[in-house]
């Protein structure tokens, strides 16, 4: 089953906090965008980003991938 979560830093586990990204407003006031599919971490992305990077086409660039991976996913079910 494929789940996505958002989360906060403190909902992350202390694997995933030591790999997340430190840049734009940091790690500790950023949100998670955290795609599971059985059980397994797919993705796990944060916002934490300069707004000059809010772009599909520069730092966003892969969100389209993931798309398409979670609908792959969901031919599987």
């Amino acid at each position: 089953m494929l789940t996505v979560d958002i989360l906060e830093y403190n909902e992350l586990t202390e694997e995933q906090k030591e790999v997340v990204s430190n840049n734009g407003v940091g790690k500790k006031n950023a949100s998670y965008l955290c795609v599971s599919y059985d059980g397994t971490v797919i993705a796990l992305e944060s916002d934490a980003m300069e707004p000059e990077d809010a772009t599909f086409y520069r730092d966003l660039s892969w969100i389209r991938d993931l798309l398409l991976d979670c609908y792959n996913f969901g031919l599987l079910e």
